[in-house]
């Protein structure tokens, strides 16, 4: 290969390099991939997403994604981390919106579940639907899953001070709960309620329908 070749090639490699650091920041970049991979988990599926399509769909060449992720596992992770935090902010906003009132706290937590799940199934599949071998899992991500969970046990134990729930051991509780708005969310997504929770508004009545039935079991 002559010189001229070898130095168009390398000049036209920084330029695209240079062209996608001024589009994204370094961790922008990595947002924006994160966001195209779930743009296309519902068509694509977990099996079928590939880093070039992703890379295509942010605009940006190739082998942008393997500057922040190894491979698609990795990616795959990334999104489900992802589905976590939104997890866990959506239970902080409840907890904040609904100050002092354990009660309505753990119902509507319910409610954002059920809501996240349904416009995000395959992002809830990658999440809690055994796709992901933990043993690769990094500890930031372990944190980042258990965080939302702890979320949950707080509102349990705001309740048990308050003496409004039972003094079960707080975990015990939370995981009773978030199995019941789990299992209410995989039987609205699986179509399996439509007579009842077709519309968004259906499913979020519902799930606190479900939420107050839940409180009925475990209030002195």
């Amino acid at each position: 290969m002559s010189t001229l070749i070898w130095n168009l090639l390398i000049t036209g490699s920084n330029e695209l390099i240079n062209r996608e650091q001024n589009t994204y920041h370094h961790k922008d970049l990595r947002s924006a991939l994160i966001e195209a991979a779930i743009g296309l988990l519902p068509a694509s599926g977990a099996s079928g997403l590939s880093l070039r399509e992703v890379a295509k769909a942010a605009g940006v060449s190739h082998t942008a994604p393997y500057r922040h992720f190894k491979d698609k596992s990795a990616l795959l992770a990334a999104i489900a981390q992802t589905g976590f935090e939104r997890l866990s902010d959506a239970i902080t906003t409840v907890v904040a919106a609904h100050d002092n009132d354990p009660q309505q706290q753990l119902v509507e937590a319910g409610s954002a579940y059920v809501t996240l799940g349904l416009q995000n199934p395959d992002m809830m599949h990658l999440m809690f639907g055994g796709v992901l071998d933990p043993d690769t899992l990094s500890e930031e991500f372990c944190n980042t899953s258990m965080k939302s969970f702890a979320g949950l046990v707080h509102i349990i134990e705001a309740g048990q001070k308050a003496g409004i729930f039972k003094a079960d051991p707080p975990e015990s509780i939370a995981i009773t709960a978030w199995s019941m708005v789990h299992g209410l969310m995989m039987l609205i997504a699986a179509g399996h309620l439509r007579d009842m929770a077709t519309l968004p508004e259906q499913a979020e009545q519902l799930s606190r329908i479900i939420g107050h039935n839940l409180l009925t079991g475990i209030l002195k």
